[in-house]
């Protein structure tokens, strides 16, 4: 794989993840937002979703799901301060909608988690 960027994502905790990688999708307003190699230097509000990590044929490799924070990106760079994380290894669609059936701070969070697993049916686990 030809790594392009390098990831990094806090939590007010730790560094959660330090690597290269390809391609990086962030959950940004109502579309995602894809990060290529030379992108323009920006700062973006993220939204509860899904941060993939994408190969060169454009396939998620890895997921992360947060609770929406703050991407810093800036020569080939992205810092994503979060304030919950989950890796997708870690969950699934009916931890995930149980969860956001719940009348918690955290529902709409689970709520995220479970509409991507119905959007992407290959990855329920």
């Amino acid at each position: 794989m030809d790594e392009n960027l390098i990831l990094k994502i806090f939590t007010p905790q730790k560094n959660v993840l330090n690597r290269k990688v390809y391609r990086v999708v962030l959950p940004y307003g109502k579309v995602n937002l894809t990060l290529i190699k030379d992108r323009a230097p920006t700062s973006l509000i993220l939204q509860a979703g899904a941060v993939q990590i994408l190969d060169k044929n454009d396939q998620v490799q890895e997921v992360y799901f947060i609770d929406g924070g703050v991407a810093d990106i800036a020569d080939n760079v992205c810092n994503l301060s979060v304030t919950k994380i989950l890796s997708g290894k870690d969950i699934n669609r009916d931890f995930a909608e149980a969860e956001s059936a719940k009348d918690t701070e955290e529902s709409y969070f689970y709520k995220a988690i479970a509409d991507y697993f119905i959007a992407h049916p290959s990855l329920n686990n």
